[in-house]
């Protein structure tokens, strides 16, 4: 249960910079021992403000982003979400049939356990479905621990394919969801 009181909304561009310190905040901690602390070094507030600048102010692949705000922390996480396939170079034949890809989740570390992101989750749900898409995709190191959080959402292993970050090779795994709906009976 939510025990904060916590605003979910779309987000503006307003919100660019607190996105970014989001994103590399959690970084910095969810991929600590994962990924080599020399590239989590020197990732970089400014480095980042421009990718985001860009998906706030002209979203392509139906791009959504929400955020979830507490007063007088400011926004501690958020979701982005397409209606297509983001990565288009996949090799794995089966995700053709998955329509809509949850592209990004990260919550601030004092702040994860609190169901923030299963209310951020059902968000892109309801977005998908007001769009007509029923299906859904993630990706998420096979490292990351929280893989574990798409497994309770009923995700299903796909496949995997290997991406390099820095100059090192990691292995994702694909989650999938051929029904959306779904998704909502896990909450």
């Amino acid at each position: 249960m939510i025990s904060r009181s916590i605003n979910f909304r779309k987000a503006t561009i307003l919100d660019l910079s607190e996105i970014v310190k989001v994103n590399i905040d959690t970084w910095k901690t969810t991929y600590r021992g994962i990924i080599s602390e020399k590239y989590l070094q020197n990732l970089s507030y400014k480095d980042k403000e421009e990718k985001w600048r860009q998906r706030l102010e002209n979203p392509s692949h139906g791009a959504i982003i929400y955020v979830a705000e507490i007063y007088l922390h400011g926004i501690v996480g958020f979701v982005l979400a397409t209606l297509e396939k983001y990565n288009p170079i996949l090799m794995i034949p089966k995700l053709e049939r998955f329509q809509g890809e949850l592209c990004a989740i990260y919550i601030i570390k004092d702040f994860q356990r609190e169901k923030i992101g299963t209310e951020l989750v059902k968000l892109v749900v309801k977005y998908f479905e007001v769009n007509k898409i029923n299906s859904m995709i993630t990706w998420v190191l096979k490292e990351n621990p929280s893989h574990r959080f798409y497994e309770k959402l009923g995700g299903i292993v796909l496949g995997e394919q290997s991406i390099e970050i820095g100059r090192d090779r990691y292995t994702e795994i694909a989650y999938g969801w051929e029904n959306i709906k779904n998704i909502l009976s896990h909450f």
